[in-house]
């Protein structure tokens, strides 16, 4: 008994001197450390990331550089690159802001005003024109059909005989005629105010009688034809002038259906 006590004291005195020993080692070691200088470690440069600038100047909805039309107002309608997308209500291809005529039927032949065209130039437009073809000679109804024109056939002083010039004046007007074979004509002569009233009366019936008779040799029927005289009646010029009564001496004709 007295043995298993002394070994157990032994055994306790021993573990006790170990762990005293393993102490002191420790600390030794910590002290050691107090003179070891750390390891300096330097951070890696860190690059910044340069974002993209996004930039829409005039606000369009556009980025600049897309944008074709970099000076639109902001809230204008644009297209895709930017620039004014132009209304046209009416789609004849002219931009309201342009279109003089904003309300022409889809579809119709316009003028760069947007207007219906008038391709014979009679004053009505294509679309109500019945007489497409008129020559500009003629002042026509509304329906662009020909009633009076004035020839370019004038006559010189105390005159009635037709020249091949003026014959050949007449081929344009031969020719509708010729076209038109529904018309009939009436041929009325003119003279100025010079000279007797009764005179001038004859010599306009001369001259109406002249443009007929040349007007036949374009194959113009005689039977579609009248000549009257009117002499000194209705002027276009003023007869106190040399241009005026040149233009008083003139042949104007008036058809009928």
């Amino acid at each position: 008994m007295i043995k298993q006590i002394n070994f157990l004291i032994i055994t306790f005195l021993s573990i006790s001197l170990y762990a005293q020993n393993i102490t002191q080692e420790n600390t030794k070691i910590i002290d050691e450390y107090q003179y070891i200088k750390p390891i300096a470690i330097e951070k890696a440069p860190v690059k910044k990331i340069i974002e993209p600038k996004i930039s829409d100047k005039d606000g369009d909805g556009v980025l600049d550089e897309n944008d074709k039309c970099p000076n639109t107002k902001e809230g204008e309608k644009v297209d895709e690159f930017g620039c004014l997308i132009k209304l046209d209500s009416d789609k004849d291809g002219i931009p309201d802001a342009d279109d003089k005529c904003p309300q022409t039927p889809e579809g119709t032949k316009v003028d760069n005003l947007g207007c219906e065209i008038d391709s014979d130039g009679d004053g009505v437009v294509d679309s109500k024109d019945t007489c497409p073809n008129t020559s500009t000679e003629f002042v026509v109804d509304g329906y662009g059909c020909p009633q009076t024109a004035t020839l370019k056939v004038n006559f010189k002083s105390s005159k009635w005989d037709v020249d091949q010039k003026l014959i050949d004046d007449l081929q344009n007007f031969a020719l509708f005629l010729k076209e038109n074979k529904g018309y009939d004509v009436i041929i009325y002569g003119y003279t100025d105010s010079v000279g007797k009233a009764h005179l001038n009366k004859e010599l306009s019936q001369n001259r109406a009688e002249a443009v007929k008779e040349a007007l036949t040799r374009y194959g113009i029927s005689t039977t579609r034809m009248t000549a009257i005289g009117k002499g000194e009646e209705n002027p276009i010029g003023d007869n106190s002038t040399k241009e005026g009564r040149a233009q008083n001496r003139r042949i104007e004709v008036e058809l009928l259906q």
